[in-house]
């Protein structure tokens, strides 16, 4: 489901989940968060559903604490894509909402309270579009705009996520995210 109506003004806290037809290898078939966003400053987000299949201790430019050594690791954008970042995505039930905080600096180095620690992930680089982008990219029905979800949140399956949301989003979709990437093997 997509916010009715007209697109809020800030978006900020909202998912992005990629169209078919979105075919930009950077977000091809990717469900984003949306960590800030505004009209005046642009939008920042992380892609939440390509996991790299290394956790942070493996890439860690130096030995980090135990309790971090595991903590999976995904591709969050093409921006700054040779830097590393921890954030941590709760879903809170009361009211529905979605908890973030992230960590900058020296990441190896960051102390990080224990109630940021569960929903902790580690990112390489980030999304990021200028003041108007997004919202262009959106008109141009590039982006399906949802609130966010907890399945979208914990994403306890990333690999078969997109796919799962485009079966649910109508026959249409459905059709569109089934279609091979090379339409030779139709």
């Amino acid at each position: 489901m997509t916010w009715e109506g007209s697109t809020p003004e800030n978006l900020t806290g909202s998912m992005l989940v990629a169209h078919p037809r979105l075919l930009d290898p950077n977000f091809r078939r990717t469900i984003l968060f949306l960590s800030h966003h505004s009209a005046e400053d642009g939008a920042i987000g992380l892609i939440l559903n390509r996991p790299l299949k290394k956790t942070f201790g493996e890439v860690a430019a130096k030995p980090v604490s135990e309790s971090f050594n595991g903590i999976e690791l995904y591709y969050g954008g093409p921006v700054a894509s040779d830097h590393l970042s921890l954030a941590s995505l709760q879903w809170r039930t009361d009211p529905a909402s979605v908890a973030f905080q992230s960590f900058m600096g020296n990441i190896e180095d960051v102390h990080i309270e224990p109630q940021w620690r569960p929903g902790l992930r580690a990112f390489v680089g980030y999304a990021g579009w200028s003041q108007g982008q997004l919202e262009g990219e959106i008109s141009q029905k590039a982006w399906l705009v949802l609130p966010p979800a907890q399945e979208l949140i914990e994403m306890n399956e990333p690999e078969g996520a997109w796919r799962r949301i485009m079966r649910n989003s109508g026959p249409l979709m459905k059709l569109l995210a089934e279609a091979p990437d090379d339409p030779e093997k139709n």
